[in-house]
């Protein structure tokens, strides 16, 4: 099975649309459910545009699966504007929340949290963790992002999560 990494260099149609999964609400046909679980790779974006990822309350939940379905996570990617200088660890990890977890309080979806001190408008592949059922997003879970250390200098934050439809 190929990675989203290696999905992307050789499908063209890796990222067709950018689909509201809310829009999935409805139930799918066996079908239809089998095309799209196949072949697509739903992209969900946020961002923490210019200087507001220099606030620390300004990371958080960013998605909350409102739909029946579950999904898989096949991988996470991030990229700033600018990094972050801050003498300590300076970094982003995405965490899966589940029924009334808190954020920072979540099951880490990366091994390694993103370097927000790395090259500027550089994208990021983040190595996703080994426990794969921490990559399934049920109904009613949440994704958030959770900083670390003094992120004052950070600018233009964008992480990129890609999920799979599972049966």
């Amino acid at each position: 099975m190929l990675d989203y990494k290696q999905e992307e260099q050789l499908n063209p149609i890796f990222n067709p649309v950018k689909l509201n999964i809310a829009q999935l609400h409805f139930p799918l046909d066996p079908i239809s459910r089998r095309i799209i679980k196949d072949i697509l790779i739903f992209p969900i974006n946020t961002s923490l545009p210019g200087t507001s990822a220099a606030t620390q309350g300004n990371y958080g939940v960013f998605f909350t699966n409102n739909t029946s379905n579950s999904w898989e996570i096949e991988g996470i990617s991030e990229s700033h504007t600018t990094a972050g200088s801050d003498g300590g660890t300076v970094s982003l990890q995405v965490e899966r929340l589940q029924g009334a977890e808190a954020p920072d309080s979540g099951d880490l979806l990366l091994s390694t949290a993103f370097n927000l001190k790395g090259t500027a408008n550089t994208v990021q592949h983040g190595d996703l963790s080994s426990n794969k059922s921490l990559l399934i997003i049920q109904q009613g879970d949440r994704l958030c992002l959770r900083d670390s250390g003094t992120t004052t200098a950070v600018a233009g934050v964008n992480v990129s999560v890609f999920l799979k439809l599972l049966e």
